[in-house]
């Protein structure tokens, strides 16, 4: 991902998204991050070893407003790219979504799934983006978010999953 002048940059910390109220009673937050689950290092071995020891999941779903910045206003003949970052820890899916305003309806853009990459005992940040290029933010018309899911054992066992940043990007390719 280019990182120069050409990026255009939105972010907010993970602690900072809207969660429901049946949500909010299962996270805790602790200054930038936002954790579903409790931190056993090392997660309990006859859960890990044993496959019939199964352990129900929770999951808690974070949203997260985003604001037009100047950053991510591009004249509509700029080929673009988005680009959605996470920093998290655990199990986390996320999804760059469009609205539009006269109708309600969501168009996903882009999508994140820690699956993708190598498991994260601790924070660490990876990205999606888009392989198309992107239709340009109209935020007359549409309003933006980010949608992350958070997923961890029920039961106090492992690691939890954590949230601690998230960067939507419009990367503009340097040719």
């Amino acid at each position: 991902m280019d990182n120069s002048e050409n990026a255009r940059i939105w972010t907010s910390i993970g602690s900072a998204g809207a969660l429901s109220a049946t949500d909010l009673a299962k996270v805790t937050f602790d200054n930038a991050v936002v954790s579903l689950g409790h931190d056993l290092a090392p997660p309990i071995d006859s859960a890990s070893e044993d496959p019939s020891v199964t352990f129900p999941n929770a999951s808690a779903v974070v949203r997260y407003n985003i604001t037009p910045v100047d950053g991510l206003f591009l004249p509509s003949d700029v080929d673009f790219q988005w680009v959605l970052q996470v920093c998290y820890r655990g199990t986390v899916r996320a999804r760059l979504v469009q609205v539009a305003l006269n109708s309600g309806a969501e168009i996903t853009l882009l999508r994140f799934d820690s699956a993708s990459f190598a498991p994260a005992d601790t924070l660490v940040m990876n990205y999606s983006t888009t392989t198309e290029k992107s239709p340009a933010v109209d935020f007359v018309n549409f309003a933006y978010y980010v949608e992350a899911t958070l997923t961890a054992s029920a039961i106090v066992v492992g690691h939890p999953a954590q949230i601690a940043v998230v960067k939507v990007v419009a990367s503009v390719p340097i040719h």
